[in-house]
């Protein structure tokens, strides 16, 4: 091993692939001493990456999956080089929604119409058991099965109900749902050209990670939801006692935040008149919903899109909150936002700050709303803490989850040695904290690897 010891994360995450670090500060670092190590980032931004977890399922480009191994081993390299660090051979892959698939499969034990005994109740235990799950055909590779706590049984009337313990019910059927996360086919590619028989990969969720790492004492203890938002799709899961009992993904995000504030300022646009009188709709509640709907249900024509885009707007996204503050004659006049213009030009018109937090909470609530009834619609029992996670600012997150929720929810930050860390995406953070918690000499190897085997033959 070199003098030089570093740990590696590649992170197939929300926003792309990253390869997080940590260089260890001492020749003999402590195991699970933060402040031992020094950790960074560095994104993997060209074009063979942009369209990565949206290659066709059913058509693999092989070439392209080997280009991008290539640009991975080569940027890794290249990092070694220019420090002097020799990577672990034990590397955590790390992997979010955007390159996995949540598969539903709801299992039944064939009975004739009698009464559930306790042999009916170890026969589909058994059914629960990994290994008899891992028989079941699901297409794609299964990196995890996730059962759910309820039974499922029908009765003579043909009608299902869900139970924590059928025993001793009339039934036809006993049985329960599953839940297969399968690896999108071409990360199913990439990994394998990754593969070496001697060297160790872990490969785990994001969502494992995350909740290392963002999770206080009772979160880990108790029923947690963690749900993780982008700007494409929202990522939620279920855990207790820090075991993952549910997750689940919706293709909704910030993408209908943005949608719903282009619409706003392009309303905005065409009635040059709410620059000006926008006070009326912040002083009546039920005038300030019907021109929320009346605004998203409207039509856009072509001729508006090029007014207007989605993008051109994007700016005021670092601004809105999810607080809906009293305004007066005086602050709604002065205390408001400029619109921007077509590729984000200034503009003469303005937006009262209580009209945009009004449309931003509305969309935050409707998307926690649908998460929340994806988990409560597959079986789980109600979390008892709600942790956040998402990029964007977004003052009273937390409150509109509370009551969506009725729970107690935080906005999860992410640190490293006690600071928060910004640069770092709270899976990198959890990978990393893994292998250095497990900080293990390797022993000397001297076959010469394919692709990326031979990136750890310099750690020897």
């Amino acid at each position: 091993m070199g003098a030089n010891k570093a740990k590696l994360n590649l992170d197939f995450g929300h926003g792309g692939i990253s390869m997080n670090f940590a260089k260890a500060n001492d020749i003999q670092p402590r195991d699970g001493a933060e402040s031992d190590w020094e950790v960074g980032t560095l994104r993997f931004q060209t074009e063979e990456f942009e369209d990565f977890p949206g290659i066709s399922q059913h058509k693999v480009d092989d070439g392209r999956i080997k280009t991008v191994a290539e640009i991975i081993n080569d940027r890794i390299v290249e990092w070694q080089n220019e420090t002097g660090y020799d990577f672990d051979r034990l590397m955590e892959i790390t992997i979010s929604a955007a390159f996995f698939e949540v598969v539903y499969f709801p299992y039944n034990l064939p009975l004739s119409l009698r009464e559930i005994t306790d042999e009916d109740m170890v026969k589909i235990e058994e059914c629960k058991r990994p290994e008899k799950m891992s028989q079941i055909h699901i297409p794609d590779e299964k990196i995890r099965t996730l059962t759910s706590p309820y039974y499922t049984i029908l009765n003579e009337k043909g009608v299902t109900s869900r139970h924590l313990d059928p025993k001793g019910r009339m039934t036809k059927s006993l049985g329960f749902n599953a839940y297969f996360i399968t690896k999108h086919p071409a990360l199913s590619k990439l990994l394998d050209v990754m593969k070496d028989e001697e060297d160790k990969i872990n490969l785990s969720l994001s969502c494992e990670k995350e909740l290392m790492a963002l999770a206080n004492a009772r979160e880990k203890a108790g029923k947690t939801a963690l749900i993780h938002i982008t700007d494409l799709m929202s990522e939620f899961s279920v855990w207790e006692n820090s075991e993952l009992k549910y997750l689940n993904k919706k293709e909704s995000g910030f993408k209908d935040l943005r949608e719903a504030i282009w619409r706003l300022c392009l309303f905005y646009h065409k009635n040059s008149i709410l620059t000006e009188q926008d006070y009326k709709l912040t002083q009546n509640h039920e005038l300030m919903q019907k021109f929320h709907n009346m605004v998203l249900n409207a039509g856009v024509t072509d001729d508006s899109k090029e007014l207007l885009s989605a993008d051109d707007c994007s700016g005021l996204l670092e601004h809105v909150s999810c607080i809906l503050e009293n305004e007066t004659e005086e602050s709604v006049k002065y205390g408001r936002l400029a619109l921007p213009g077509k590729n984000k030009t200034k503009t003469t018109f303005t937006i009262s700050n209580y009209v945009l937090c009004y449309f931003t909470r509305e969309a935050i609530r409707n998307l926690l709303l649908e998460i929340k009834r994806a988990i409560f619609s597959d079986d789980f029992c109600k979390p008892e803490f709600i942790l956040l996670e998402c990029p964007l600012p977004l003052k009273g997150l937390e409150k509109v989850a509370e009551d969506v929720f009725e729970n107690s929810a935080r906005r999860a930050v992410v640190k490293w040695d006690g600071e928060a860390r910004n640069d770092l995406s709270s899976s990198g953070i959890g990978a990393l904290q893994s292998l250095i918690a497990n900080n293990v000499p390797e022993k000397k190897k001297t076959k010469k690897l394919p692709f990326f085997g031979w990136i750890f033959s310099k750690a020897s």
